[in-house]
């Protein structure tokens, strides 16, 4: 477990050059992990969803 973390986290977000905010990274990484798990489509529906009809759901 540790070393998908190192794997996921440290080489993904923390390499040379490369600066996030807090919420940016968290953002990115909730995004990737989305993507692994194969859930990318929902996700985009969802916001999709979101910004077209903000207060539905």
């Amino acid at each position: 477990m540790e070393s998908l973390i190192r794997q996921a986290v440290n080489l993904r977000l923390k390499g040379n050059g490369k600066f996030w905010r807090q919420h940016n990274a968290e953002s990115l990484l909730h995004c990737r992990c989305q993507w692994l798990s194969g859930r990318w489509n929902a996700l985009v529906e969802e916001i999709l969803t979101h910004r077209i009809y903000p207060n539905s759901v």
